[in-house]
């Protein structure tokens, strides 16, 4: 083989080989520039969120007794003026938006307490205080019936307002008895009224 036919052999066979280098180059790039599938995303389900209400009823105690709260009253937070004097404070809706009813343990004595929650009202006509005594866990305890118009008392939170009532209990303890007072407009009170004295009935004194 002459010289001339062996450098057109070697030619031929570079040739052949750069050929196919360049396709498996080409092929492997064109092959890399492809796009990565994405994984379908999951639709997970998300958890719904709790519609579990806000525990409203149940036993709960104030100032050593213990009383069971009626399901749908509310426990309200105490205002700046109301603190230190009053132990809780409840709405009833069920019964009306002006019903009130507050707890609270008060020196003084029982019959001086009692005087001016008598004091806050003045009666109609005919109309007179009702008092009875009644029995929880074993103490006598004394319920006070007031109608006609309610004055709040002193201070930024007073009112006076007619065709009120109110229902207050005085509890003896020591140091300080303990009371309860049950406000709103006499047509509303009266929906609630044996609901209260059952809740006054279930107070249990703690030791």
């Amino acid at each position: 083989m002459s010289s001339r036919q062996f450098l057109l052999v070697v030619f031929f066979q570079l040739s052949v080989i750069l050929f196919f280098y360049g396709c498996h180059s080409d092929s492997s790039e064109s092959n890399s520039d492809l796009p990565v599938p994405e994984a379908e995303p999951l639709h997970l389900e998300q958890p719904k969120p709790s519609m579990a209400k806000t525990q409203v009823a149940g036993k709960k105690e104030y100032d050593g007794i213990q009383f069971h709260i009626p399901e749908g009253w509310e426990e309200v937070p105490l205002s700046p003026a109301q603190q230190g004097l009053i132990s809780a404070s409840f709405r009833i809706p069920k019964a009306g938006d002006k019903v009130k009813l507050t707890l609270s343990s008060v020196g003084g004595g029982i019959d001086a307490n009692l005087q001016r929650w008598r004091g806050q009202f003045q009666l109609p006509p005919g109309e007179t205080p009702t008092q009875e005594t009644i029995r929880v866990d074993n103490t006598d305890v004394i319920w006070l019936d007031l109608r006609g118009t309610y004055d709040s008392g002193i201070g930024v939170e007073s009112s006076s307002e007619s065709g009120m009532r109110m229902i207050g209990v005085a509890i003896p303890r020591s140091p300080r008895d303990f009371y309860l007072k049950l406000t709103g407009p006499r047509d509303q009170l009266m929906k609630v009224e044996k609901e209260f004295r059952d809740f006054v009935k279930s107070a249990r004194f703690t030791p």
